[in-house]
């Protein structure tokens, strides 16, 4: 019941900061704080994954924060640290679906802001709403 709970819970940090991304373009230190405190009180209450599944997890979103260095912002170091704390929670094989999920949505996404001319190529799109819906789509599967 609290695993289910802090499930929610973090589902609903990534909600906020889904919105909070699309406003703004910017996710705060403090929300990003937050949502590590939240995927970290989850560890103790799993039971279907060792701690190596969790350092895997980690290293995906260190992964995605070396890309963001390496790019020069074209992923956010926030997205990258959203994924950290999500691979964390959910550990390595699942952090990879959502991130998998979460790049599908914005290649789809991407394809339609093209397509009806809303932008292009250098149209910046928040990732955290698609971050969440990978979420989503992971913890319903």
């Amino acid at each position: 019941m609290i695993y289910r709970m802090i499930v929610i819970g973090i589902g609903i940090l990534l909600f906020v900061a889904g919105i909070l991304d699309i406003k703004s373009r910017m996710i705060s230190r403090r929300m990003i704080a937050v949502l590590f405190l939240a995927c970290c009180i989850m560890l103790p209450f799993q039971n279907n994954f060792s701690i190596l599944d969790t350092v895997g997890g980690l290293s995906i979103g260190l992964c995605a924060i070396g890309l963001s260095v390496a790019s020069r912002e074209q992923i956010g170091k926030g997205d990258g640290m959203v994924i950290t704390a999500v691979g964390i929670a959910v550990g390595a094989r699942r952090c990879f679906l959502v991130v998998c999920m979460a790049s599908f949505l914005m290649c789809i996404t991407a394809i339609g802001v093209l397509v009806l001319r809303r932008g292009g190529r250098q149209t910046r799109l928040p990732f955290l709403p698609a971050l969440f819906a990978g979420y989503l789509l992971c913890v319903v599967l």
